[in-house]
């Protein structure tokens, strides 16, 4: 049991790691993945610099943690719909309202995400292209499937479908983060723009 000190316990150095790696995405999505850095993250945490540094040796060691984190976080959300809904359609509807409440109830992860999709530095977009690619693959088998099952129309390849209604989540975030409030009927119009983009059958 780690020793009590001002009452508070002490944290295990995992836990420390894991707690410091969350102000880490709030300080990138605030100030941005080339610019966020250590001594934010100290500022947030109420630690030293340098026990930041401990865990997290330079720069890059930082960038790829925080990277690393916003993809399991978000790929963990689709593994988890996929696995428990056997509908293709409505697990592919399930996945896309995940994404928009996640936009309400973590926005520094899909604020980082949006900036890292968008960013082709040599550092950080051949990551994100590997990042991409496990979702495509999920999205894509779920089409594949509804077109097995006669539940979308055939035609444009499953992967390419993926493409599609992947591309569209940077505009599903630009809508969420609207600071006028997003659109009166989102939902709904969303459920219809997905539709159409994945061929679902009338």
């Amino acid at each position: 049991m780690p020793v009590a000190v001002d009452g508070r316990r002490r944290l295990q150095p995992e836990e420390r790691r894991r707690l410091l790696l969350t102000y880490a995405v709030e300080v990138f999505a605030r100030r941005g993945i080339g610019r966020g850095g250590h001594t934010e993250i100290a500022e947030m945490g109420g630690v030293s610099v340098a026990t930041v540094f401990n865990y997290f040796k330079t720069r890059e060691a930082l960038v790829e943690a925080v990277l690393g984190d916003v993809e399991n976080y978000l790929i963990s959300l689709a593994e988890e719909v996929y696995a428990t809904e056997d509908n293709p359609i409505q697990a592919i509807r399930t996945h896309i309202k995940g994404f928009l409440n996640a936009c309400e109830e973590n926005p520094s992860y899909i604020k980082v995400w949006l900036e890292w999709s968008a960013s082709v530095r040599d550092e950080t977009w051949p990551s994100y292209l590997e990042f991409q690619n496990r979702l495509l693959e999920m999205i894509a088998k779920q089409v594949d499937k509804g077109v097995k099952k006669g539940l979308l129309e055939p035609g444009l390849a499953p992967k390419e479908r993926a493409r599609w209604a992947l591309g569209n989540a940077q505009m599903l975030v630009s809508m969420v983060f609207d600071p006028n409030g997003k659109p009166r009927g989102m939902e709904k119009m969303v459920e219809r723009g997905f539709d159409h983009i994945l061929g679902v059958k009338e």
